[in-house]
């Protein structure tokens, strides 16, 4: 088997750059859960925590005890996997925000540094105020959508490889990703935290909406208030889909899609392959 890989501890060279570990293990351990549940409830997919966490199609994934993701290989790495399984790859035009547990206020200094002749104005500031632990604000642009064309031939695929005792009860498949080339996540692990960001580009005048994943305004983040974990501008993958299989009726394997259909728990402390 593959050698695993704990997202919590290593990854590839290109990977964002990774806060402290006393703050960021800390948050992981206590937010990682609740962070995915928030994220499914609000938007249909499975939220990667943290946001640095590089997640691909045909990905094999586990949680270890702390509800960490572990990698464990690529399925398209497997003989005859390429070629029998098709990836649509569709860009994403413009940004997205998600939110839940959360308020936003901005606020605008007209005032601030000095204007260019390009017709720049104003600096901002946006705080983000968590009324309950486990809030979050994901927001990204220029992404990327990655999707298995045909997830029932996969699901048929990963049953066969159950059967014939090469697919673990403890795995999930991924097929599909979004992935950003810049995203923004705030999440709260205390009631009442806040966290502002800061716009160290001064902000086009007449801007109808401010884009706290746009990398061009320069954003950085203040220290918390209460406590919490951010990742500000960041390539990553935010938002995910995958499978898994577990047992029906008279011991059949069966697959579940855990994402906006089927809203299985991927957190699930229970036995995937448990009789129904």
């Amino acid at each position: 088997m593959t050698e695993a890989v704990f997202y919590s501890i290593s990854g590839a060279s290109n990977m964002a750059p990774i806060p402290s570990r006393c703050c960021w293990m800390e948050t992981v351990l206590m937010s990682a859960e609740g962070y995915a549940e928030l994220v499914k409830a609000t938007t249909g997919y499975l939220g990667a925590y943290p946001l640095v966490v590089p997640i691909s199609v045909g990905d094999y994934l586990q949680l270890n005890a702390e509800g960490v993701l572990v990698h464990l290989g690529n399925v398209f790495n497997w003989p005859g996997w390429t070629d029998d399984v098709l990836v649509d790859t569709t860009p994403i035009g413009g940004s997205e925000t998600y939110f839940a547990g959360c308020t936003r206020e901005t606020s605008v200094d007209s005032s601030a540094g000095v204007k260019s002749p390009l017709g720049l104005g104003a600096e901002a500031t946006v705080s983000l105020i968590f009324e309950k632990e486990n809030g979050f604000v994901l927001a990204y642009e220029a992404a990327t959508r990655q999707k298995v064309r045909e997830v029932p031939d996969v699901q048929r695929k990963i049953i066969q490889l159950a059967r014939d005792g090469q697919w673990q009860k403890e795995w999930f498949l991924v097929t599909e990703v979004i992935s950003a080339e810049s995203a923004t996540l705030a999440v709260s692990t205390s009631s009442g935290s806040k966290v502002s960001l800061h716009a160290n580009a001064q902000l086009p005048k007449g801007l109808s909406a401010i884009q706290i994943a746009d990398p061009k305004l320069g954003w950085t983040a203040s220290s918390w208030g209460g406590s919490g974990f951010s990742s500000v501008c960041k390539a990553g993958t935010p938002l995910y889909h995958c499978i898994r299989v577990r047992k029906g009726w008279f011991n059949s394997l069966l697959s579940d899609t855990l994402g906006p259909q089927d809203m299985e728990d991927a957190f699930a402390v229970d036995d995937p392959f448990f009789d129904v």
